[in-house]
């Protein structure tokens, strides 16, 4: 099982070289993200696409293609606790990160899900059980 961040589906959608040929390794694999994640990427594109429709339409068409491709993981109760875990323990150490990578990482963690691919290694890296592989 995959957790896949948002860094590396904006860089599929980009046509990233190293991300491409990353995810065709990781055929046979279970590949999860989350709703978070989703707003995240919709974010982006919306900010890209403001000014033009046939880009929106063009670019949510790639998006919902590429998360066909994965199970979309919801940020339920069970998500909620583990990513409150993790805060508290960060912010105990003195190490906190943003809120949205605590969510994701809580959304992964709270399904038995540790291996987590992203290009933002310095952030998830501080979640002790999680694995962290960039591309």
């Amino acid at each position: 099982m995959i957790f896949l961040d948002t860094t590396f589906l904006v860089d599929i959608l980009r046509k990233d070289t190293a991300a491409i040929s990353w995810l065709s390794d990781l055929e046979e694999q279970a590949l999860y993200t989350s709703e978070v994640n989703v707003f995240e990427l919709y974010t982006g594109l919306f900010r890209i696409s403001e000014n033009s429709k046939a880009k929106l339409k063009k670019r949510t068409f790639e998006l919902e293609q590429l998360l066909c491709r994965m199970e979309v993981l919801s940020f339920d109760r069970n998500s909620a606790i583990e990513s409150a875990k993790i805060y508290s323990h960060l912010m105990n150490k003195g190490e906190p990160i943003g809120a949205r990578d605590i969510m994701i990482a809580g959304a992964a963690l709270s399904r038995g899900i540790t291996r987590l691919v992203t290009r933002n290694v310095r952030e998830f890296q501080r979640i002790p059980s999680l694995n962290v592989e960039s591309y």
